[in-house]
């Protein structure tokens, strides 16, 4: 018969394992996925590096190493949760998803988010990130670092910021211009040559209104108005078609009465 003691050890040597086997669980990074949540007109996304290509629709779920693409006059929203929330793909454009993880680190939520802008303009709402966390966007121009930010970045290096600060890097020619910082309500665009000095300007305000227009539309989850709460769509059909300044052709809806509850007089 084994001692109690021994046993005792060998039940707190087990407990230890399994102990630091859920702590290594724990710690591993999350992978993570887009939700499509809106498709105006057409697009369509690849998982093995355009290889093939399917159509895209809403509710689907697009992780690590997806691109999509959308065609000219259409518009796609994906809701990446902890790792955004929002990105509007606008038309003609071509992204990758890159990277997509989250880890929770004591009491913050580390994430990493990478896209990969080949061509084309997107427009993102990023919740403000833990002190660790990277949220960043590869364009051919360089790569644009996002913290707590409304952005509007395009694959020409274009970077307009509606909120919060875009820290963003150029590789003209090889060589690597340093870091701008953009700050609220200013654009910045590449150089044409290495050694021109690059500086943030004031943004249009009709861009600006544009991206904060766009941005809200994207962050109302389908069903929902501009307040956020459920929409209501009342289809009439009347007996005589309505005309322009007409007010309204429909027939009174009759009053209901209340229906009798059996036993009550």
């Amino acid at each position: 018969m084994r001692p109690v003691g021994a046993l005792s050890k060998l039940l707190g040597f087990a407990l230890a394992v399994a102990a630091f086997a859920t702590a290594s669980v724990e710690a591993a990074p999350r992978q993570n996925q887009a939700v499509v949540r809106a498709v105006r007109g057409t697009a369509n996304y690849s998982t093995d590096a355009g290889a093939n290509w399917r159509n895209l629709n809403v509710g689907m779920r697009l992780g690590q190493n997806s691109v999509i693409r959308t065609a000219p006059g259409s518009v796609v929203d994906l809701f990446l949760g902890d790792n955004g929330p929002v990105v509007r793909v606008t038309e003609a454009t071509t992204m990758g998803i890159d990277t997509l993880t989250s880890e929770n680190v004591g009491n913050e939520t580390v994430i990493e988010t990478q896209l990969d802008l080949r061509n084309g303009r997107i427009l993102g709402n990023v919740k403000k990130l833990a002190e660790a966390s990277t949220y960043e966007v590869k364009t051919p121009q360089g790569v644009a670092g996002i913290r707590g930010t409304r952005y509007d970045i395009r694959a020409d290096g274009t970077v307009t910021v509606l909120e919060g600060t875009v820290i963003v890097v150029y590789v003209v020619g090889g060589q690597t211009i340093p870091a701008v910082v953009v700050n609220e309500g200013q654009t910045v665009r590449p150089p044409t040559q290495a050694g021109q000095p690059v500086t943030p300007s004031p943004a249009d305000p009709a861009l600006l209104a544009d991206i904060g227009r766009q941005l809200d539309e994207a962050g109302r989850p389908p069903g929902r108005d501009i307040t956020g709460q459920p929409a209501v769509v009342i289809v009439v059909e009347p007996k005589e078609a309505l005309q322009e300044g007409d007010r309204a052709k429909l027939e009174p809806v009759p009053e209901r009465q209340p229906t009798p509850i059996e036993g009550v007089n």
